[in-house]
């Protein structure tokens, strides 16, 4: 939720600290597409590693984590070039909780749970990203820096770094899969 939180409010934010940053529209494309083509790669990756260790939460941790460190790095990047390569990483580290997340909802439900499991996982979430969008708008209507925002974003996956090292657990025995 925390997590979903901070994309919604980033997903209106980046654009335009950006621009800020004196990139340009071409810039933010640059930027998206980067990202894009960092996280494919990054996502088959950590869907391996987690088949192969069959460890789940440590990778859902190191993303929270991970994104966490990376915007507070944010804060202190002035060149539009530096703060695009870190997007990139912050991409490809992000997925890394997705593949895990899918597993833990197959291994600790039967198979008849899992479509109502998986729903009131992405409705849940999808809420946190919809509060996150209200609170992008909100913020930057009220003219907050962004250092602010970026601080709140970092906050934010931090709080779901940890809630998931408490509500996030590895299956005993894996059965489904």
């Amino acid at each position: 939720f925390f997590h979903e939180t901070a994309f919604g409010l980033l997903s209106v934010f980046v654009p335009l600290y950006v621009v800020t940053l004196g990139g340009t529209i071409v810039d933010i494309g640059i930027m998206a597409s980067v990202a894009l083509f960092a996280a494919i790669p990054a996502s088959l990756f950590w869907g391996y590693i987690c088949d192969r260790t069959r460890r789940y939460k440590r990778y859902i941790l190191l993303s929270f984590i991970s994104v966490a460190v990376l915007l507070y790095l944010f804060t202190l990047t002035t060149s539009v070039n530096l703060f695009i390569v870190l997007y990139a990483v912050m991409s490809a580290l992000h997925v890394a909780h997705e593949a895990p997340k899918n597993v833990l909802i197959a291994e600790h439900y039967s198979r008849e749970e899992w479509e109502k499991s998986y729903a009131l996982y992405e409705g849940f979430t999808e809420i946190g990203w919809l509060l996150g969008l209200l609170l992008g708008f909100l913020v930057s209507a009220q003219g907050f820096n962004s250092n602010f925002i970026l601080f709140l974003c970092s906050g934010l996956n931090l709080l779901a770094f940890v809630f998931s090292i408490f509500l996030v657990a590895d299956p005993l025995l894996i059965f489904e899969r």
